[in-house]
Parts: C-alpha cells; structure tokens; sequence
C-alpha cells in the first residue's frame, strides 16, 4: 500500500506541538479540575476535596468516569489513592510503580481488561510486586535503566509524555504472552508493561503509552472530536487482521503514538545499536505506520475537533480537508435563550478556557470559552439585551455587532445544551 509523501518527522518538534493546545501543567490543572468537579456534582450532599493521590489516581478516575457514564454510583470515601497500590520506595526518576502485594486484588478489573490481548490458553495476567522478590527488584532496576536511557535519548520529549502516566505496572512475563505494554483505556493514567529485559524496551513501551496517556487527557479536556464523529465510517489498518476496524478516536490514537514513535526512533539511532531492538519492537515501522493512519485522517476533517486539526498539522505538516460548515439552529436572533439548571463554573489552565458542569443525573461537563461562559454566567440574572449591551462595552463594539456575536455564541451554547430556548410565537428553527 502506497501513500502520498508526507513531511519528515524529523522536522517536527512534538512537545512544542503538544505545547501549543496546552502545556503538560496546563493540561494537568484542567484535567484534575474535571475530575474535582465531577466529585463534587456526583456528591453534591457533602462535596469531598479530593488530595493528589486520589485525584491522579486511575482506580479513583475510573470510579468517576463510571459514575458520570451512569453504570456506578459514587461514593468518595471508597476512592483509592496511588498510595495504596505503590510504596514511595518504588519509584523511579517521578514515576510511582505498582508495588504493593495487594495490587493484583485492586488492579483484578484492569488486568481481565487487557486479557482479550492475550493469546488463548495463557493465564489471567498479574503484577510483579515487592511479594515476587528479587523478580520485582531486577524488573524495577530495568525501568530506572530505561527511563533513564528515554532521557538521554530524547529528554524533551520523554518528559512531556511521562507528565501523564501516573502509574506504571509490571506484568509477570509467565503470563503476559506477546503483549508488551498497554494502557487500558478505562483507568487513565495507567501504564501495564511486560517485565522487560532491556532498557531500550521500556523507552519505547514508555514513548508508546505516554503517547496514548497524553491523548487520553486532551480527549477529556479539548476538542479532538466533532459531534459527529460517531458517523466516521471505521479503519482498516492493513496491518492488522482484515476484521480488525478501528473507530476514529483509537486511529487518532494510534497515529499520535506512531508520530511520537518515529520522532523517537529517529533520535535513537545511535542507542539502538548498542541496544539492539526486540523483535516486538515498533520503532522500524512507526513513520511508515502513522503515514498511513495520517493520510487517511486528512479525510476525516469533518468528525474532527480544531484541535485534532492543530494537533495532525503538528505531527505530520497538514490539516485535515473539511466540507460542511456548522449550521445555526436557530434563524431568529433574539431568541429568548433560558437557563433551565443552575451551573457551576471551574477556571483554570488556559485563560480562554473555563469548565462548566451541570448537575444532571448523571452531571455532565463542558469546555467553554470565556465569552461563552460569561454569557452563561450573567443570563442567571440579566436580560439578553443587558448581556449583549455589557459585551459591547467588553469587546468595545457597537450594540448591533455585539448581538450578533452573542446570538453566535448562544447557538453553539444551544446545541450543547447549556442553554435552552422559552418557546415563543413565531420563533422559526432550523
């Protein structure tokens, strides 16, 4: 299968990419805000202030992420933190390890997770621990070797990817099969990787799924997909076996983790030849791979958020094609916009950027601009003709350009949601 020539990846500067949505401690304030006010709309009795341990933690953000789907109630008090899977002692150059004897029984879910991964016939997979003895000390002392080599090789960019493992497990390699590493996407912020036996594995099983956390965080905090991205016919990747289909959010995944591979590999050439590579490895064919994934996303512009665009044009050099513009809901403009729930607002990270949740059953939680939840903010107890008279003098415009800005963003605000409309006589929608 041929592709047309895309730019080197040689030339591309990836944390400078990645920097340009959000820096790695902007990308942590939002995402651990999102997780904050999710606690405190599902509790809203008596609202818990979750520490770092417990709001880093994957057990306790796959108990969140549960609950806001609707498929589990939530109780903070039954949160775990890292502490109770990874002893301090355990870790390496910031990243906490799994450790604890008790993890196999805490981790059961995610590990029958990754077990379809496996080849029939093989075990349930487990978890080296300090109870595995000097299995657990030579495997740990080979991820220090790694991440240190990661370093030396590419500082930059292992440092802005490692931001986003929170914890890293290593799988007993008696039953780990052919698996290498993993990232089970319902427990964000964890890494499972097979007891490797050189440090040149774990760099790139730690290029690999730091890649995949990282998107993980700018899926649940930007725009990467559309509102019609459910609709994007599947992949096919012809490496794969011919019923493999991928959705479009794991082929953005997988092309960002392949760019982050290539960039990689290209700077560790001269390591890779005292280090000789596995023949698991992914290095050799990653810029071939995500050429492939790249030039297929470049079609899919249509279910992909802006910055899914800005992210495609900064691992491979073009934005995706798009043909359809978003349409107004709406032909009137001084529609009697209404807000029905009573929202709380979290600003953080980005200046432009504020979180807006809003207590439903399950609640739910939103990115807005600024403006956008200014707007929301001052319709609690303004009229529309107020707000768009306070944002003339905020954008110091005229009082008929400021209408038609805010009857903008109260379109986009419609089709979320956020706001509703009073029926009126004579209103016409789309």
């Amino acid at each position: 299968m041929t592709t047309p020539s895309l730019p080197s990846f040689a030339a591309h500067d990836i944390p400078a990419m990645h920097a340009a949505i959000a820096t790695p401690s902007v990308l942590q304030r939002e995402r651990r805000a999102l997780y904050q006010l999710a606690a405190e709309l599902l509790e809203h009795s008596d609202p818990p202030v979750l520490d770092l341990d417990v709001i880093d933690s994957p057990l306790a953000r796959h108990r969140i992420g549960d609950a806001l789907a609707g498929h589990a109630n939530f109780v903070s008090s039954m949160l775990v933190g890292i502490n109770a899977l990874a002893a301090s002692s355990s870790a390496t150059h910031d990243l906490r390890v799994v450790s604890r004897p008790e993890a196999n029984t805490l981790l059961a879910a995610a590990l029958r997770a990754i077990e379809a991964e496996l080849e029939p016939g093989f075990c349930p997979p487990a978890l080296l621990t300090e109870a595995d003895g000097e299995r657990f000390t030579s495997a740990l002392a080979m991820l220090r070797n790694g991440v240190a080599l990661a370093r030396s090789v590419s500082a930059e960019l292992i440092d802005d990817l490692l931001a986003h493992i929170a914890l890293v497990g290593v799988l007993d390699p008696e039953f780990a099969g052919r698996l290498v590493s993993a990232s089970p996407r319902a427990y964000p912020g964890l890494v499972l990787l097979k007891s490797p036996r050189s440090s040149i594995a774990v760099a790139e099983a730690l290029v690999h799924e730091g890649a995949h956390q990282k998107l993980f965080d700018l899926a649940i905090t930007h725009d990467l997909l559309s509102a019609d991205s459910d609709r994007c016919p599947p992949f096919h990747p012809p490496w794969a076996p011919q019923q493999r289909r991928w959705p479009l959010e794991q082929t953005l995944a997988a092309c960002h983790a392949y760019a982050c591979l290539a960039r990689f590999g290209d700077e560790a050439g001269v390591a890779a030849e005292s280090c000789p590579l596995s023949p698991e490895s992914l290095l050799p064919v990653a810029m071939q791979r995500c050429k492939i994934l790249g030039h297929w996303l470049l079609d899919q512009g249509d279910y992909l958020g802006v910055d899914a665009h800005l992210l495609l044009d900064g691992l491979i050099g073009r934005r995706p094609i798009t043909s359809r513009t978003a349409a107004n809901p709406l032909s009137a403009v001084a529609a009697d916009y209404i807000i029905d729930t009573p929202l709380e607002f979290r600003r953080c990270g980005s200046p432009d950027r504020v979180l807006v949740g809003r207590p439903s059953q399950p609640p739910q939680l939103y990115w807005v601009t600024d403006d956008a939840a200014t707007v929301l903010e001052l319709l609690t107890h303004e009229s529309l003709d107020d707000v768009t008279h306070t944002f003339a003098q905020r954008w110091s415009i005229q009082q008929l350009d400021a209408t038609d800005r805010v009857s903008g963003l109260l379109s986009d605000l419609y089709v979320t949601g956020l706001v509703t409309i009073r029926d009126t006589p004579g209103l016409i929608r789309n």
